[in-house]
């Protein structure tokens, strides 16, 4: 999945992912480069939120490979952050859109 002189921050190859045994993703080839602002766009239950969680070694994929700049995915665990939205966010909590962003580097809450 290499392209020669391409940085990729995210690749995903051959990735497929299960609940209960029945597949939701198969086959997805997914490649980033560095630097790239990029959304995952699609409607309720396509499953885009779990691809970036079997991206992030949230969700376990039961075929596929996962790397971060070239790495495998659990080699990099300290490079990367998952901010997941909440719905049910109470706004009364004293807290902006930077703190929110800035939880992703924390590690663990």
């Amino acid at each position: 999945m290499q392209d020669a002189g391409k940085e990729w921050a995210l690749e995903v190859e051959d990735l497929t992912v299960a609940y209960a045994d029945q597949p939701v993703l198969w086959d997805v080839d997914l490649q980033v480069p560095a630097g790239v602002k990029m959304a995952i766009i699609g409607p309720n239950g396509a499953c885009k939120s779990t691809l970036v969680k079997a991206a992030m070694g949230l969700v376990r994929p039961v075929a596929g490979e996962v790397r971060i700049f070239g790495r495998p995915r659990e080699s990099a665990r300290g490079q990367i952050a998952y901010v997941p939205q909440r719905a049910t966010l109470s706004w009364d909590f004293p807290t902006d859109v930077l703190d929110v962003v800035t939880m992703g580097t924390y590690g663990r809450l």
